[in-house]
This record gives C-alpha cells, structure tokens and sequence, in this order.
C-alpha cells in the first residue's frame, strides 16, 4: 500500500532503478516506431526508472513509457497527444519534476519517426522557454522587473544557441537556458502577482486558515495564543477513528464531540471561522471495520444519517463543510466505481444542504498532479482500472450536476517549480468554482531522506528556505481572485504531515515561515493582530 504522505515524498525524492552513467551506455537503439529522448544527466543525478504521460489538459495516464538503455522510451500505441513528465536535477536551482511536451505543440502518435531522436535535456528546455513565452504573452502589461526579462531573454538565447548544436554540447547549452528558464518561469509569476495586488488590492472575504488538531495538546502553552494572531479560519478534523483525539465514532451512530466542541468554542471567542472536516474520508487510515464492511446500500444510509448528525450538531456554528476527501480514485477502500463515487458524493451533498442550505459544501482533493494514475495506485493498492486525476473527476461532478460551491486544492510541496504549480491550479479554476487551497505545507528542514547532494528547491530546506516558498506561494495564490482561502498544514512541529513543516516550534516559538506570513498579512491589511491591538494597547510580543 503507497500511503499519500509516501506518494509525496516519493515525488520529492525520485525513483530509484536503472543508474545514468556515461554517454556510451546510451548505445543501444529502440524500435523506429519508438519514441526516444536521450537524458545528459548532471553528474548528481540520482538514478531514474520512471517517468510518466500527461495529456492535452495536464492529466496523467497509465502509459508504458521506459527508461532503457535506449534512454526514455514512449511506444508506440499511445492512443493522445501527450507530455513527457521526469525528475530532473537542475544545479542552481533544484530537483524538481519537468515536462517535455514539444515545444508546447505535445508529442501525437505517428509522429515518432519523423522526429527521430531527441534530447530530453533540449526537450524540457525548449518547453520551459514556450511556456515563459506563452505567461509573458498572457500577462502583457503586469510590472515586470528587470532582472526577470532578463533571465526570460537569455532563456531563449542559450535555446537557440543550443539548437544549432548537437549531442553533448547541446544538452550543456541546453541545461543553461533551462536553469535560467526555471528562475524566470517562477519570477514572471511572482511579479504578475505583486503587480495585480499593488494595483488592485483585494478587497473581498478571503480566508488564513490551519487546521486545529494541534489544540488538543497544546491547550496550556504558547500555541493557542500564537493561532490567533495570524488565522481567521481554522478546520476541525472529524474522522471516524483518528489517533489524534479521542475516537469520534466508535460504534455506528455514537459521535463524542466533546474535544471538538471544546475547539469551537475557542474559535468562537477570537471571532474565528469554523470549517467542518471531513464529512468522508475512505482511506484505510481512519475507516473501523464495522464502517468497511458496509455494502453499498448500506453505505448510502450511513452517509445520510452520518450527514444529519454531523451537520446539525453544529448547525450555524459550522458554514463551511468539506463533506468529502481524496474521493477521486485515491481514497476509496470500498472500490467503488466512477458513478458509485458520483451516487455518494451527490447524496452527501444533497443531505448537507437538506439539513441546512446555508452551508458551503467543498469537495476536497490530493495528489493533485496525480502521478498514481500513471502509477495505476490508489491509496489501498493496485487499482483494477484506469482511475482518474482530481481534475478530471470535479470536471465530471460538475457533468453530473453534483451541488457543490467549492473546490478543494491540497498542496504540499510538490517537486514542482512555481510556475508549474500555477498553471495547475488553473487547470482547477477553469471548471468554474471557486478554490480553496485546503492544506499547503513545506519542510523547514532537515527532514530526513532529503539531504544528499542534490536538492528540492533552490537549496535543501531549511527555516529561511521554508519561509521563502511560504512568501512566493501566499503571494501568488492570494493574487488569484478565484481562490479565497489559504491554510497550512500544520501550525507546530508536533506530529506534523510534513516533518518539521510547522510555523511554530513545539515549545511556541514563531519560526522564520510564521513572521513572513504575519508580514504579508500585515501588508495585505489581513492580520487579525490589528484587531486585537486597541486591547492589548500594541502588537504581539516577539520571540
């Protein structure tokens, strides 16, 4: 079983398998109805046995690409114009997940021979370089800096230059535009995005979020207080069986609220707004057995009663619902089909509005880049069919007249740079609901397993690294008028999802992350420390 936390790290990490040595171990040739890309790794390189194909719309499938001693191998037989997608070590900036998808024109059946052999290392830059040319066209008239033209320009020069070259010297020129294409891929978003906010600041609801579960120990030291001085929004976890509370339901019908509402209740003191989490989450961490055992009928009865209980517990106390999680194929013991998960999703949906129609229902996702489609792995195992990304499956809710209003995008740190991030989340923004970046989170380091040579982003994590992508994240998603709320994940380094991805030690103390988010909330005019600062007669303490 890939559990989602290993499916993260391992596209942090890579994949181990066939070791890239020197250019004469790349001799011996693939079929000429084959697709080949030949990889000049860095010497740091660690070794590579996977990559995998993503279509038209960003979405991977299961697809029999190799690495062989060929190189990378797509075979023939692949039915759609597709991306070629790798982890790839760029020294200067890091080891991060690339695609190659031709230029921006995507590789299509038939095609193969014509093209002959290519360069993976020419490929993945000469789609960096479209892609900076198709952000820079779509954002013309946003404040770009000098320096960020700059990096784009020479971009496209080392590309050109590299065209003109072949073998061994074209990867070395193509490595540099490349390197240079990363840097001005992430600062095109960062300045379009600081360039909308200074000149049309938001003026809208937007919720700062963490979720709570952390209160549960730290009820008598520094944290409580340090919560309250960034977040106006928190979550409250309601899993069947957690290992974090007290069980919630520990036989069919009997919830124990007691910590929860005890939760509650604090937020309601500092003016906090409560989200309901989830509703159903069928992942074997948290379903009893007396819950997986239930066919489907009596499923669908558990799921409206569970529904009414929940939801009219809290009533007007509780707006927002996620109602459920990771149910695109990756959390889903029972096994269920595309129109079982669509019959469940609906009836919860229709049950929370039931109960109270003033509820903002979210259908919440993982695993956004979805390699364990191409994988064929769901969070239980191998899967018996071909499954599908989160993308794809809101797109098919919203077919199927699901009644939602919002859509939940999870996003730990994903191996990818900035701008590929972006243009993701997208990807979820075009299917017309508002977004919510439901659980986001980085290392500050040094999380075991990641400090060899090579590094993730710009360097190996550390608390300022930490910060850093906090910064660039938070201003580029919050300059995005469909997305209207950001939570991390988790607050302090106690237990956390991501090791040591807190913004607070264990002992309260504000990390290097927790004062560059109070800063840009500052900037924002969205620090709920304002608020408190005619009572306390000025702002908080520092550490």
């Amino acid at each position: 079983m890939i559990t989602r936390r290993e499916l993260i790290k391992r596209g942090a990490l890579g994949v181990a398998g066939l070791a890239v040595g020197p250019s004469s171990v790349w001799a011996r040739p693939a079929a000429r109805t084959d697709l080949v890309l030949r990889p000049y790794p860095h010497p740091l390189q660690g070794e590579v046995d996977w990559a995998y194909l993503t279509d038209t719309q960003g979405d991977a499938f299961l697809s029999p690409t190799n690495v062989t001693q060929s190189g990378l191998v797509v075979p023939s037989g692949v039915d759609r114009p597709f991306a070629i997608n790798a982890r790839w070590f760029v020294e200067g900036f890091g080891n991060v997940w690339l695609e190659a998808d031709n230029g921006g024109e995507f590789f299509r059946p038939g095609d193969y021979e014509a093209l002959g052999g290519l360069s993976l290392n020419f490929e993945f830059a000469r789609t960096k370089v479209a892609q900076n040319r198709e952000r820079m066209r779509r954002y013309a008239g946003a404040d770009f800096g000098t320096d960020t033209i700059g990096l784009y320009e020479l971009a496209q020069e080392l590309l050109d230059d590299a065209t003109r070259a072949s073998g061994e010297r074209q990867a070395a020129l193509a490595d540099k535009s490349l390197l240079y294409g990363l840097w001005a891929g992430e600062m095109i978003e960062l300045d379009k995005a600081r360039s909308d906010l200074a000149h049309s600041p938001r003026t809208d609801e937007f919720f700062f979020g963490c979720e709570t579960r952390q209160y549960i120990w730290a009820k008598s030291v520094d944290m409580v207080d340090r919560f309250v001085e960034l977040f106006n929004y928190a979550t409250i976890t309601h899993y069947n069986y957690d290992t974090w509370y007290p069980v919630f339901e520990p036989y069919e019908g009997e919830h124990r609220f007691g910590i929860k509402d005890e939760i509650l209740g604090w937020l309601k003191e500092h003016d906090i707004t409560a989200e309901g989490r989830p509703l159903f989450w069928f992942h074997p961490w948290v379903m009893p057995d007396w819950l997986r055992e239930k066919d489907f009928t009596a499923l669908k009865d558990y799921v409206r009663r569970h529904t009414e209980a929940l939801v009219s517990h809290y009533g007007d106390d509780v707006l927002y619902w996620e109602v459920v999680n990771e149910y695109h194929d990756w959390a889903n013991e029972f096994g269920h089909t595309p129109d079982q998960i669509t019959e469940i999703t609906r009836l919860a949906c229709e049950t929370t509005h039931d109960v109270n129609p003033r509820v903002e229902r979210l259908i919440n996702n993982c695993c956004v880049f979805a390699e364990y489609v191409a994988q064929g792995h769901t969070s239980s195992g191998p899967a018996d069919r071909p499954l599908r990304t989160p993308r794809r499956f809101m797109e098919e809710l919203i077919e199927a007249e699901v009644p939602f209003e919002v859509t939940g995008v999870q996003m730990y740190f994903p191996g990818r740079d900035l701008s590929a991030i972006v243009r993701l989340i997208e990807r979820f923004a075009e299917l017309g609901k508002p977004v919510y970046i439901t659980e986001i989170g980085a290392s500050a380091g040094p999380d075991e397993g990641r400090q060899g040579l090579m590094y993730d982003w710009h360097r190996h994590w550390d608390e300022q690294v930490q910060a850093d992508w906090l910064e660039q994240m938070y201003t580029i998603l919050y300059s995005k008028p469909y997305i209207h709320n950001i939570s991390w994940y988790d607050f302090a380094d106690f237990r956390t999802f991501i090791e040591n991805g807190g913004l607070i030690e264990m002992d309260g103390t504000r990390k290097p992350a927790f004062h560059r988010l109070e800063s840009l909330l500052d900037r924002w005019d969205r620090l709920p420390a304002k608020r408190d600062r005619s009572v306390t007669g000025g702002p908080p303490p520092e550490d």
